[in-house]
């Protein structure tokens, strides 16, 4: 995450905060269900402020769940790359 600070990325405290990516650490090959991701934010409100981002932040920008490659890839390119392939759901 330090890298990524350099870039201009923020870390926010919760879900509530605004944040545009939630960054998931998984072994390769590793599948972690849905369900478990969802539950690992916390309680309803962290799930559904999730699940229903688009609809809940202004500009009905979604909050994208994404595997760590993602961020470590995006790093080695000094750009943000877009999302599809590291999305753990579209």
């Amino acid at each position: 995450m330090i890298e990524a600070t350099y870039l201009g990325a923020v870390e926010a405290d919760t879900v509530f905060h605004k944040p545009t990516h939630i960054i998931v650490y998984h072994k390769d090959g590793q599948e972690i269900p849905y369900k478990n991701i969802l539950r690992s934010l916390g309680g309803q409100p962290e799930q559904d402020m999730v699940k229903f981002s688009e609809f809940l932040c202004s500009g009905g920008d979604k909050i994208k769940i994404v595997y760590q490659n993602w961020l470590s890839d995006s790093l080695k390119a000094n750009t943000a790359l877009p999302v599809a392939e590291y999305e753990v759901l579209p």
